[in-house]
C-alpha cells in the first residue's frame, strides 16, 4: 500500500491532492549557478536549496525545514514548519490537566511544531513524535546522492547542481534509470546511511529531555505499549485526503488506542482565505467521544461526535 508524507498510507479512498505532481521535476540547486541567472526573474523562481541539505549535520533548523518542502514520499510533499499551532496549544493546556501526562504527537512530520508544545509543558511523563516517514535511505552513486524510500523506490537524485524526483515522472526515471539502478544495487547490499527526517532543533530537544522520544506509527494503527493520555493529530484527520470511512478507521484507532479518560486533539492547518486556527479537543468516553472545547470548525468535528453512535 502506497503512503503519505504526512505520515499514513494512501487508502484507495484517498483524494486527489495525493496525486499532485511538480510541474518541473528538475530543478537547479540555488548557490551552485552564476548569480545573474539565479536572479533573473522567470528562471530563478525554479531555483530550490539543495534538498540534500536533510542529510547535512550542520544545517540550521531554518534551512532543513526548507529542504524538507522538497522531499517527496508517498506521492505528495513533507510540508513542516514552526509555530503553526499557539492557539491550538493553548487550549490544550488550559483545558486539559496536563500533569504527569502521556502525549503522542501523530504525524508530526520534522517535529518542528512539537517543540513549541513542548516548551509550554507543565510536568508531563512523556511526550512522543509520531509518524508513518520517520527515515529515508541515501545512496552515493558517483557524485549523486539518491534518496529511497522504506520501499525501495527512488524519491530524489541530488546532484552538484541539478535535483531530479523520478518518482513524480516517468521521464526523469528513465533519465535517470542507469544511476537508479547502481544505487538500488548498492540499497540491496545494505550499502546506504540511514537519513533521519527529524529537524536538528528537534534532535537536540531529544538528546537533552529524555522524556521526549520519537517512533513510526500509522494513524490507523492502534499505539503500542502504554496508552497516551492526549494525542494529538495536525492537519492530517482531514477530508482533503481521506473519504470518512477512512477518517472513521482512524478515529477507531484512536479511541482504541487513548488511555479511559484520555483526550483527543485535532488541529486544521487549512490554505483558506480565513487563516482563523481550527481545533478540537474530546475527551474518550467508554463508546465514543465527548466534545470539551473547540476553536473555529473543525473539519471533522461531525465524524469525531458521531463515533461510536448507534447508527454511525
Amino acid at each position: 500500500m502506497r503512503t503519505s508524507v504526512l505520515g499514513q498510507p494512501i487508502h484507495p479512498g484517498a483524494r486527489g491532492r495525493y496525486d499532485r505532481r511538480m510541474r518541473i521535476p528538475i530543478r537547479p540547486v540555488r548557490g551552485r549557478w552564476p548569480g545573474w541567472l539565479e536572479s533573473f526573474g522567470p528562471i530563478g523562481r525554479f531555483f530550490r536549496l539543495d534538498p540534500l541539505t536533510v542529510i547535512d549535520d550542520s544545517a540550521s533548523p531554518e534551512a532543513f525545514r526548507e529542504a524538507m518542502s522538497s522531499i517527496y514520499v508517498g506521492g505528495t510533499i513533507k510540508i513542516t514548519g514552526s509555530s503553526r499551532h499557539p492557539q491550538p496549544d493553548r487550549l490544550l493546556i488550559e483545558s486539559v490537566d496536563l500533569k504527569n501526562a502521556r502525549i503522542a504527537d501523530i504525524g508530526a512530520s520534522d517535529g518542528s511544531t512539537s517543540i513549541d508544545l513542548v516548551a509550554q509543558l507543565p510536568s508531563f511523563d512523556e511526550y512522543v513524535i509520531a509518524d508513518l516517514y520517520l527515515t529515508l535511505r541515501a545512496v552515493r552513486v558517483g557524485k549523486r546522492v539518491l534518496l529511497f524510500d522504506q520501499d525501495g523506490e527512488c524519491v530524489l537524485v541530488g546532484g552538484p547542481r541539478v535535483s531530479a524526483w523520478p518518482s513524480l515522472s516517468k521521464l526523469v526515471a528513465a533519465l535517470y534509470q542507469r544511476t537508479i539502478r547502481t544505487g538500488s544495487a548498492s540499497l540491496g547490499r545494505n550499502e546506504f546511511e540511514e537519513v533521519l527526517l527529524l529537524n536538528p532543533a528537534t534532535r537536540q530537544l531529544i538528546a537533552n529531555n529524555q522524556r521526549v522520544t520519537y517512533r513510526t506509527h500509522d494513524v490507523f494503527t492502534v499505539w503500542e505499549g502504554s496508552p497516551p493520555t492526549v494525542i494529538k493529530v495536525a492537519n492530517l484527520l482531514r477530508r482533503l485526503y481521506f473519504e470518512d470511512p477512512d477518517l472513521s478507521r482512524a478515529l477507531s484507532a484512536i479511541h482504541a488506542s487513548l488511555a479511559p479518560g484520555g483526550h483527543l486533539m485535532i488541529v486544521d492547518n487549512p490554505r483558506l482565505s480565513d487563516p482563523s486556527p481550527r481545533a478540537g479537543i474530546w475527551r474518550r468516553d467508554q463508546h465514543g467521544f465527548t466534545e470539551i472545547a473547540r476553536l473555529g470548525e473543525p473539519e471533522i468535528a461531525d465524524l469525531v461526535d458521531a463515533f461510536g453512535a448507534p447508527n454511525a
